[in-house]
């Protein structure tokens, strides 16, 4: 695949998941809000967002599986189009059990477009650039937080609820109609695949990969957690539904910029590097918002927690890529993926729980910890080690060192038996 192509198809792969991250992204800091208006508490709320990452897991986790079946790009547009009414149709919701079915249909089609998007870029993207060219894919995690929040802000406040799910189903429409565009095969990772596969095995890459999953699960608590205090606890503090979404308007504008940079730097500079800083700027964002009570500190908190969110799915995946071989890769990545929305539904489950009964600071001092836990575990990565020879190469090498050494002597060879 030529580069101009892989640019077009890297282009087609970030329309496809910014329309998706849009919908995530804009209507996320609203959803508690949405189902207390159903009549749900703190802790129903709680269940409620589970309910919506259990869904998200269920289509990561199946995503791969049913393309085998019928083939990733043909899951990849059927799943964006037969999922359209439920986002049109939740604006219309009468009671809060439709709400949460809907928007589980909206959050498991989100989960299958989301994975086999990184799939198709890990298919496309060689080496040299997979940090350039996830970071391109996360991208649309910011700009769908900046351009979904300012669009979810400004209806909400205009004509209400009814009103912002009609325009944000002609955004989710982009997906299968862009989806035609994207093309389903292998590109350049699968000339070093044989490379990648005796790394893995040689220096123990299944190992390495295993910590970066513990990593992500540690990390997924704090970001969860994290995610949902901010709207809990601006609605604690009676904040307004506009003054909630400005929230994810203010922080997708800081982080476009880092995102994007970031993932070109870890091509030259190394991945882990950056991963730390990200779980660092977690930890730093839970300890805000303990402490959290005007406007400016939540946009404060909800901005480094989205570039810690960013930055560690998009090096994250690029790591993960670069570990594993092409023909683990979709398990791979669905595994890494998962792990994020696995501790979703854990975390949002009992997070409102325990806010009632611990406090807030509390659990947001605890998670904290965790993020920085999470940190110590990169360090443990054997990553970007040169595979060890077998005997059978040092031997070849020790040959091909002696036949130099004589020549360059002038020694004659001799033949041994």
């Amino acid at each position: 695949m030529n580069t101009q192509l892989v640019h077009r198809q890297l282009f087609y792969l970030f329309l496809c998941n910014l329309a998706i991250v849009f919908i995530g992204m804009g209507l996320f800091p609203i959803l508690p809000l949405y189902a207390m208006e159903f009549g749900a508490s703190p802790t129903a709320a709680g269940l409620y967002l589970a309910s919506t990452y259990a869904a998200i897991l269920g289509g990561t986790l199946i995503a791969n599986r049913l393309a085998s079946y019928i083939g990733r790009k043909r899951l990849f547009v059927a799943t964006g189009l037969f999922s359209l009414p439920a986002v049109l149709l939740l604006g219309q919701a009468t009671a809060l059990w439709q709400v949460v079915l809907l928007t589980a249909i909206i959050w498991f089609a989100g989960g299958v477009g989301l994975i086999l998007n990184n799939v198709f870029t890990g298919l496309i993207a060689g080496s040299h650039n997979r940090g350039k060219s996830f970071g391109l894919l996360q991208l649309s995690t910011p700009v769908g937080a900046l351009v979904g929040g300012m669009t979810v802000s400004y209806l909400m406040a205009w004509r209400g609820y009814a009103w912002l799910f009609v325009v944000l189903s002609l955004v989710w429409a982009v997906w299968p109609l862009v989806g035609l565009l994207v093309q389903d095969r292998p590109g350049p990772v699968a000339a070093v695949g044989i490379v990648h596969q005796e790394r893995e095995t040689a220096v123990s890459f299944t190992s390495s990969f295993k910590l970066l999953l513990l990593a992500t699960l540690l990390l997924g608590v704090t970001l969860n957690v994290s995610r949902l205090g901010v709207p809990l606890s601006m609605c604690a503090l009676s904040f307004s539904a506009s003054a909630v979404a400005s929230t994810a308007t203010i922080s997708g504008l800081v982080t476009i910029p880092v995102v994007y940079s970031v993932g070109a730097l870890s091509d030259r500079l190394g991945r882990r590097r950056f991963l730390i800083a990200s779980y660092g700027l977690a930890a730093v964002g839970a300890l805000s918002l303990a402490f959290a009570t005007h406007l400016w500190h939540f946009w404060l908190a909800a901005t480094l927690i989205l570039v810690a969110h960013s930055v560690s799915a998009s090096v994250g995946t690029a790591m993960a890529a670069d570990i594993l071989s092409p023909d683990k890769l979709g398990r791979g990545l669905a595994l890494l993926t998962s792990a994020g929305w696995f501790t979703g539904v854990i975390m949002f489950a009992v997070a409102g729980r325990l806010m009632e009964m611990v406090g807030s600071a509390a659990l947001f001092l605890a998670v904290a910890f965790l993020a920085v836990l999470a940190a110590g575990q990169l360090r443990r990565i054997h990553y970007g080690v040169s595979p060890k020879p077998t005997p059978a190469a040092e031997q070849a090498a020790v040959s091909v060192k002696r036949t130099i050494q004589r020549r360059s002597t002038g020694v004659p060879e001799t033949n041994t038996l």
